[in-house]
């Protein structure tokens, strides 16, 4: 079934603002590329339907959507509660940091699904494909490949209606604007997990260019102050872009990559991201000058590693966890992103090798942390990554390396997310080869067309 992406004929214009902060500029504008004679669509094109899409599809998408009784049953599907319930139990909890019943994927967006069916139908996208079996339907795949279409869909239109608004010179500044902003985002969000689990990181990637848009569209609007939902989902969005940023040399995901909002130092890992991307862009743009202005040294990763690593312990202590499992495990995670940040700025920044006290210090304490949760399945899905950046500092170290495979296969146990098994696929082909710099491989194998996401 052919996914419907975010309409390529939608554009956005030059002068689209006839009045306010925007007038006579294009939305949205991107300070570090100079815009084109004619800007290009609001939503990219990699949010299409891939070339390798099911043949015939397309009349299959056509008599399913003239069909009203099929109609009836999508939208039934979309506000069935079981769904819900199963994403309630399983899924939200994979989508954040920690996970609680102030989790905003189970406290706002759910309640929302009520009156916006676009996130009702990624729920159900979702839900089905992570294996929920209770629905008395044989064909789970497809039911969750038409929600997903549904989802984009309604997306779509919602988008048509602002791209017009917009090219009339009306300003996306209502009440109203930034609400249906909240759901397309919560939706997209949540599009993007399914992608994630099948391993279609393209249109994966394509679903979280449509929500920078969204957020660069709002981000300076004076509707979204004192709206929990948006920043909420902004930060959401923050946490993926920068983490997947890591593993890319798309120099213009890098550079747009979408950064915790400001003012929200006092979130859990906001300071540790922002550190993490200046890293991964200064990796980017490295000229060899060490102390250029501006550039990370050796002092100064440590002295702002640490600095965010007490904020983000600062900011779990206003959670109230007092001394239970739960807060201890997570001191541990915060002590594991702080290990895995230090051993991943030393190989960007080429500040530290593998030999250097500094690189082996983190390493240890990396390795000996992974082992330490008293209840592993409370964070399993923040482990991925500063496991994948572990995988990449025991190279020659098969004792380390099993520990890597095992972590990944506990991960995979919860999550089910497909992309997972890739970066295991991508240790094992890093751990065979002579290069230690495991990011010549992710280059290598970027240039060939296979993405690496560890998120």
């Amino acid at each position: 079934m052919e996914c419907p992406g975010y309409n390529r004929k939608l554009r956005w214009i030059d002068g689209v603002a006839a009045r306010g902060h925007l007038q006579g500029r294009s939305v949205p504008t991107r300070a570090s590329h100079p815009a084109s004679p004619r800007a290009g669509p609001l939503f990219p094109e990699s949010a299409q339907p891939r070339a390798d899409a099911t043949p015939g599809c397309s009349d299959h998408q056509e008599s399913r959507e003239a069909d009203p009784a099929a109609s009836r049953h999508m939208d039934n599907l979309a506000s069935d509660t079981r769904f819900m319930e199963y994403y309630r139990r399983n899924l939200a909890g994979l989508m954040v940091w920690l996970d609680s019943e102030e989790n905003d994927y189970r406290k706002r967006v759910i309640p929302l699904a009520e009156y916006q069916p676009a996130i009702g139908f990624a729920i159900v996208a979702f839900a089905a494909q992570h294996g929920w079996g209770g629905y008395p339907l044989g064909d789970v795949a497809a039911m969750a490949e038409s929600a997903r279409d549904k989802c984009l869909q309604l997306i779509q239109t919602r988008a048509k209606e602002m791209t017009e608004k917009v090219a009339e010179g009306v300003e996306l500044n209502s009440q109203s604007d930034i609400a249906d902003a909240e759901w397309m985002l919560a939706s997209i969000l949540i599009i993007n997990n399914y992608e994630n689990a099948r391993c279609r990181l393209e249109a994966a990637e394509g679903h979280r260019q449509a929500a920078r848009t969204i957020v660069n569209i709002f981000n300076h609007s004076v509707s979204i102050e004192g709206r929990e939902l948006f920043g909420f989902l902004r930060n959401q969005l923050a946490i993926e872009d920068i983490i997947a940023a890591t593993t890319t040399f798309d120099e213009n995901h890098i550079m747009n990559a979408i950064a915790p909002a400001p003012g929200s130092d006092s979130l859990l890992f906001s300071k540790y991201l922002t550190l993490l991307h200046q890293i991964t862009v200064q990796s980017t743009t490295q000229t060899g000058a060490e102390s250029a202005e501006g550039h990370l040294t050796m002092s100064m990763v440590h002295s702002q590693f640490e600095q965010a690593r007490g904020a983000t312990l600062m900011a779990a202590g206003r959670l109230g966890l007092g001394g239970s499992t739960m807060a201890r495990d997570f001191v541990r995670l915060v002590d594991i992103y702080h290990n895995a940040g230090l051993l991943y700025a030393f190989r960007c920044l080429k500040c530290a090798g593998e030999e250097s006290p500094h690189w082996v210090t983190a390493s240890t304490k990396l390795f000996g942390q992974l082992s330490e949760f008293e209840d592993l399945n409370g964070f399993v899905q923040n482990l991925a990554w500063p496991t994948f950046i572990a995988g990449t500092a025991c190279h020659g170290n098969a004792e380390r390396q099993g520990i890597i495979l095992s972590m990944f296969t506990a991960i995979y146990a919860v999550t089910k997310f497909d992309y997972y098994l890739d970066a295991v696929d991508f240790l094992k082909s890093f751990w065979v080869g002579l290069n230690v710099d495991w990011r010549s491989l992710v280059q290598a194998r970027e240039v060939s067309g296979k993405r690496l996401l560890v998120v």
